[in-house]
């Protein structure tokens, strides 16, 4: 039901709707300074539905999509950690799918892994987004 391909799916974030064009998260800018797991400095786009919704102060459609870029000390690429919202995929966890991305595309995580899920679950009352204000 929900087969999502994660290397079709990186072609798509990259390629044929580049989400480096998408809007950042709103109030936030580039390479803000984060923490592990994810680098010293990362960068949140969201899709244009999860941005309109953000702007309205309303709660992260289905369909939503998040791409954090996580950056090294030197700025440099460390991964893609990236989630869309599906309806029915997890409810326990918002119903986020999960993706882990090396920086050439190659998978390191998919679904429900159990480190993601565990660490934001500390942020289930806000749809288990760690930062910005999510209803």
């Amino acid at each position: 039901m929900f087969g999502l391909d994660g290397p079709k799916f990186f072609l798509y974030l990259t390629k044929d709707t580049p989400y480096t064009r998408w809007p950042l998260w709103p109030g936030e800018g580039r390479d803000r300074p984060a923490g592990e797991p994810h680098g010293p400095y990362r960068t949140l786009y969201v899709n244009p539905a999860a941005s309109a919704a953000l702007t309205r102060g309303e709660p992260l459609p289905f369909g939503s999509l998040l791409v954090m870029e996580n950056r090294a000390a030197d700025k440099s690429l460390r991964n893609l950690a990236v989630r869309i919202k599906l309806k029915g995929y997890h409810p326990e966890a918002g119903d986020w799918y999960w993706f882990l991305f090396s920086p050439d595309g190659s998978l390191q995580a998919e679904g429900k892994p159990g480190t993601c899920i565990a660490c934001h679950s500390g942020a289930k009352d806000r749809d288990f987004v760690m930062h910005g204000s999510v209803r």
